[in-house]
């Protein structure tokens, strides 16, 4: 049975979306696996919030108390035809894309928390991540002034790579080329600093 999983970036707002921080003892929590679609609407949750629900400060950035996490997704029922997905994390308060993972292969079933910020996180095999607002790899969380609202949006391609993509391409790119998709799956969260 092939892992489907599907990768997340989020990056946050402002800040110095700095880490240094090790993830919590317990190991990560990796998503369940799936085969097949199976029917009904194609969706993306997570356990550390639910859709409209707060963003836990362990996903913010460090100067706003957090550790940097990215949060653990689950994917359900891919459109059929799905062979990868892209993920991007968008600032809708400034509709600004934060950051993206692509080439994530329909053989997990979502995203484990923590993925490693690295272009090709071996985590997520098989995916590549692109600079984030800071202009580093992966994930940087929620660094924002005042309250703001974040939104990850899964594309689900036809494609098992995305296709011209590099290690030089760049989230907005990624958001262009994932443009033409099977389907969309959207999770909403709100962060609040200290």
């Amino acid at each position: 049975m092939r892992k489907l999983v599907a990768a997340l970036v989020l990056v946050g707002c402002g800040g110095d979306g700095g880490t240094g921080i090790d993830a919590p003892a317990g190991g990560i929590d990796a998503p369940a696996a799936i085969d097949a679609p199976s029917g009904g609407a194609f969706t993306v949750t997570s356990m550390a919030y639910a859709d409209g629900g707060a963003i836990p400060a362990a996903q913010a950035c460090a100067s706003k108390g957090g550790m940097d996490l990215s949060p653990q997704l689950t994917f359900a029922n891919p459109p059929a035809g799905t062979l990868s997905y892209a993920v991007t994390l968008t600032d809708l308060t400034n509709a600004l894309v934060h950051a993206a993972i692509y080439d994530v292969p329909l053989s997990a079933g979502g995203l484990p928390t923590d993925v490693d910020k690295v272009y090709a996180p071996p985590d997520v095999p098989g995916a590549h991540q692109t600079n984030n607002y800071s202009g580093t790899r992966g994930y940087a969380g929620p660094c924002p002034p005042a309250a703001h609202m974040y939104q990850f949006k899964v594309y689900a391609l036809s494609t098992p790579t995305l296709t011209g993509a590099t290690m030089t391409t760049t989230k907005d790119q990624v958001v262009t080329m994932a443009a033409t998709n099977l389907g969309t799956a959207t999770l909403t969260g709100t962060f609040t600093p200290p």
